[in-house]
């Protein structure tokens, strides 16, 4: 790379990147591997910043940035809740408002979908399992509550009083799901599909979660973007779920994992390796070290 290239708009030089957790930073195994940690080490000693983007709560989210070893700002519950680790403060929080989880819980009855309210931080991230009127799901809440001493047991009308709710996670057949969520969707809300699920194999379910309208991946980086001084065209976004386009199509350079759905794949910039051969250490050599490092060779 020359001086001359250096001012073409074709070459970019990122300054956030921003990966996802499940299926793109872990392997298979549900680690880190060392070659991945190395790299985003190398990427934040070249002043570039990194972020993670993920579906999951803060809690759940915790210990991936203790393997990693490192304070990272996070965008959690898929955009609702943006987080800063070091001063551990919400930095932006999108909660569903009472006509919102109105409107989400009637789809639910309607279809006779199980539902599940994410609650923020401030909650200490209760998580509660919504009953009367809804039907209750035997399957579900058998391999739901031994898992985790944080559930609440809350019929509709109580869990409409509550104003911290970051997701409603709706349950059930695939059909009977995308029939709720078709009219969500007509209704303005962000929904992102995930399933089947093997841990429910004598009745294989589908989750869709359903959060306030606007809220994605994309707008949680906005934030984090702004605070920075940079925009969206200045992040490098890697990904694997129908969760991740939205910020796979709004950032500087979207990359695609090898092991994501073809649909995911052909809606990216560009495609890696799957997250079982470092498909993360591969986007941030291409697209953040090389050229970067091109650059401090010039200069």
């Amino acid at each position: 790379m020359d001086r001359q290239e250096l001012t073409d708009p074709a070459v970019r030089l990122f300054r956030l990147v921003v990966l996802d957790i499940d299926g793109t930073l872990l392997d298979p195994t549900d680690v880190v591997r060392p070659a991945v940690r190395e790299a985003i080490q190398a990427c934040r000693e070249l002043g570039v910043e990194v972020a993670l983007a993920t579906g999951r709560r803060l809690r759940t989210t915790r210990p991936i940035v203790g393997e990693l070893g490192i304070q990272l700002p996070l965008v959690l519950y898929n955009g609702a809740l943006v987080w800063d680790t070091e001063r551990e403060v919400a930095l932006a929080e999108r909660p569903l408002d009472r006509a919102a989880l109105a409107r989400t819980l009637h789809e639910a009855e309607r279809e006779g979908l199980g539902a599940l309210a994410l609650r923020g931080p401030g909650s200490g991230e209760r998580m509660v399992l919504v009953t009367d009127p809804l039907p209750r799901l035997p399957e579900f809440e058998q391999q739901l509550l031994p898992r985790s001493g944080d559930v609440d047991q809350l019929p509709v009308s109580e869990v409409l009083a509550l104003q911290d709710v970051l997701t409603v996670d709706l349950f059930g057949p695939e059909r009977a799901l995308r029939h709720a969520t078709a009219r969500l969707t007509r209704a303005g809300y962000a929904i992102y599909h995930h399933g089947p699920f093997e841990w429910l194999p004598a009745l294989p379910r589908w989750v869709a979660n359903v959060h306030a309208p606007g809220v994605s991946k994309a707008s949680g980086v906005e934030v984090l973007a702004r605070r920075l001084g940079l925009t969206l065209a200045d992040v490098l976004a890697v990904g694997d779920g129908e969760n991740d386009l939205p910020l796979l199509r709004a950032a500087g350079l979207g990359v695609a994992m090898g092991n994501a759905p073809e649909h995911v794949r052909a809606q990216a910039d560009a495609v890696v390796r799957g997250h079982d051969e470092d498909g993360v250490v591969e986007a941030l050599e291409r697209f953040v070290l090389e050229p970067w490092r091109r650059v401090q060779a010039v200069a």
